[in-house]
């Protein structure tokens, strides 16, 4: 499913406005501080209930308002609309119904956001590696979310018996019998998701650039030798000491490497952003592949670091993805041969925060 109409009302320096996304590529323009990012921003905000630039999303509400607000109606009438206030409230409505959780969002809007931060997906801890990896199982599978859930607050009353000093050694054993459930449960999901997407990456990586020795590797976040219950009962006095465990489905990552090194350590800047860019994409196609799920991309400042040979590679595999696609660019034109269908295409100039659809020509039609 697509946007079919947004609406942005008191976020950063964006007018309230409203606007006809197309349903292919749609590329915002114009200067830096213009207002460019905080559109891809209201969209995040939108799909997830929290802002990709900061933490404390409240700081994306405009000085001269109170709340921001973005609703949108989607191509298959469904209503979705979030508001946050500066004192920290949030609402999130589907189709006029309050929801509780961002999650219901996410199985609506499913969202990929390619920027700058987008590197640590191979440089940065590895929790970066683990969220994306987390994305795509969330959305393959209807039942991760619950195992997910149940690891999360067995673990974190686990951790807590353990900073007490005053263990409850048969209330420890309760939460950790679940909590190794729960994590044999997402080790099971997480392996399961790699077989299919890693040969759909592999496809979508030799159609950008030539890099062969490139492997990804699972670590399921314990010793593959031994069993989860082995180590905690033998990691026990430094978990103790600690006041957290050691061993877990929390530990997991998808390291990437090339001859047995960090393919951040190996790479040029531009050789990272297109694996971050193959990677970004062929989950979203496997999404497709397995559920005919679209994804709405968001992409803030894809020019940079890339030459038009690649960029001209990068936009045909993503006209194969059936979702939207929302991009900035200081210059439209190095983005000009991205899409080869020019009918999908849609350009809005953005200056001081408003928003202007223009035609093929970078005419406004009004004028």
């Amino acid at each position: 499913m697509s946007i079919d109409r947004l609406t942005i009302q008191g976020v950063r320096n964006i007018a309230d406005t409203q606007f006809h996304p197309g349903s292919g590529v749609n590329v915002f323009y114009g200067d830096n501080g213009a207002g460019k990012s905080s559109i891809l921003e209201a969209i995040h905000l939108l799909a997830l209930a929290r802002s990709f630039k900061v933490s404390r999303t409240r700081t994306l509400i405009s000085e001269k308002a109170e709340q921001a607000t973005v609703f949108a109606e989607l191509d298959n009438r469904t209503r979705i609309g979030v508001q946050r206030s500066r004192a920290g409230q949030h609402a999130i409505r589907l189709n006029g119904e309050l929801v509780t959780t961002a999650s219901e969002l996410a199985h609506r809007l499913p969202l990929q956001l390619i920027h700058a931060d987008s590197f640590l997906l191979l440089e940065g801890a590895p929790n970066h590696r683990r969220q994306f990896l987390d994305w795509g199982v969330f959305h393959q599978d209807i039942e991760f979310h619950n195992s997910w859930q149940a690891a999360q607050k067995s673990l974190k009353n686990r951790n807590s018996l353990l900073r007490s000093g005053k263990i409850d050694r048969s209330q420890l054993a309760v939460w950790q019998r679940e909590f190794i459930a729960a994590a044999e449960r997402l080790d099971e999901f997480r392996k399961r998701y790699l077989e299919g997407f890693v040969p759909r990456f592999h496809q979508v990586l030799d159609a950008l650039i030539e890099l062969p020795d490139l492997r990804i590797h699972y670590y399921r976040g314990w010793d593959k030798s031994r069993t989860l219950a082995e180590l905690l009962d033998s990691q026990w006095e430094r978990d103790c000491k600690l006041g957290y465990t050691q061993a877990g489905p929390q530990r997991a990552d998808m390291r990437i490497k090339i001859n047995n090194q960090a393919a951040s350590d190996v790479l040029s800047r531009g050789q990272q952003k297109l694996v971050v860019c193959a990677l970004k994409v062929a989950q979203s196609l496997h999404l497709q592949d397995v559920h005919n799920r679209p994804t709405t991309f968001l992409v803030d400042d894809l020019p940079a670091e890339l030459d038009r040979n690649h960029i001209r590679k990068l936009g045909g595999l993503m006209e194969g993805l059936s979702g939207q696609v929302f991009m900035t660019s200081v210059d439209p034109e190095p983005l000009s041969e991205f899409w080869q269908a020019p009918d999908r295409v849609k350009l809005f100039h953005v200056e001081h925060g408003r928003v202007q659809a223009m035609d093929d020509d970078g005419e406004n039609p009004n004028e």
